[in-house]
């Protein structure tokens, strides 16, 4: 059985957790799960990539990193800063990157930023994130200094964790095995049961988006060899505003699969039979 252990990363912004799965001696893989989901959700795909080192982080604000501090917003791009402040601390020099979701279009850029030490890109059911036209700016910024202005509510307090795991699962596409695993996770015992420790600010509207021309020009940027993995009902092929972006990487191989948006967790053994040569050959 591959071993897992708990890390905690200090960074100059923030104190964020980690579970490391596999042999330190084996190549670094740094892992980035989706919006409101956790580290967590790469055990299931772990077992199967027992020839890397897993280091799978809690994105500020998830599972057990800590969240931003004041008023300050959790944008697209300041996930790139965070993991890059981490693997500096963890004294990875070279690395590869796999992400799921969210992830994925973080590590996309984190892929452009710094093509010195990204080895390889390994993305399942994400690419880059969703974007929005410049006359769509100021209405957005609007929404989220309004939404600012009202304190976020505390969360629901669930009689145990499985219940909270079957809203889990309701909520998305995933399999209730797979919702346990993030529910586990991301609650904390509270008066009367359990609360998500989830940084309530993630569901507050985002201050600013990406356009497109600024996302096309990440991806050009990336000269690693990558690899994206898409479900045939996963967001890729069923959110129009997120596809056709895959030609722009030079360097890409696209595997197309059966399953849903969370395929790594509910078909890992999928999912593995194309990350782990790919991973561990870098």
């Amino acid at each position: 059985m591959i071993s897992l252990n708990e890390t905690v990363i200090q960074t100059s912004n923030l104190e964020l957790a980690a579970l490391t799965f596999g042999n330190p001696a084996h190549p670094p893989v740094v892992a980035l799960h989706g919006w409101l989901d956790n580290a967590a959700s790469f055990i299931p795909l772990a077992k199967f990539l027992d020839k890397v080192h897993l280091i799978a982080l809690d994105l500020p604000g998830h599972g057990k990193s800590g969240h931003r501090s004041g008023a300050n917003a959790y944008h697209f791009v300041d996930y790139a800063t965070d993991v890059i402040l981490a693997v500096e601390s963890l004294g990875l020099n070279h690395f590869s990157l796999l992400g799921h979701s969210l992830g994925g279009g973080v590590a996309a850029v984190i892929a452009a930023i710094a093509p010195d030490k990204v080895k390889r890109l390994a993305m399942v059911e994400g690419l880059a994130p969703v974007t929005a036209p410049p006359q769509d700016m100021l209405k957005q910024l609007r929404r989220h200094v309004d939404s600012t202005r009202k304190p976020a509510s505390l969360s629901r307090v669930y009689d145990s964790i499985e219940q909270a795991a079957v809203v889990r699962q309701q909520a998305g596409d995933l399999s209730l095995a797979a919702a346990m695993l993030i529910a586990e996770r991301n609650l904390i015992e509270s008066s009367g049961g359990y609360r998500w420790r989830t940084d309530r600010r993630l569901k507050k509207p985002t201050p600013v988006y990406l356009v497109e021309e600024q996302v096309v020009q990440y991806l050009s940027d990336i000269q690693c060899e990558a690899m994206l993995i898409r479900s045939n009902q996963g967001i890729l092929k069923t959110w129009p505003s997120l596809a056709g972006r895959e030609p722009i990487l030079k360097k890409l191989d696209v595997i197309d699969i059966e399953g849903g948006h969370h395929c790594h967790m509910d078909t890992p053994e999928i999912v593995a039979q194309y990350l782990s040569p790919f991973l561990t050959d870098a």
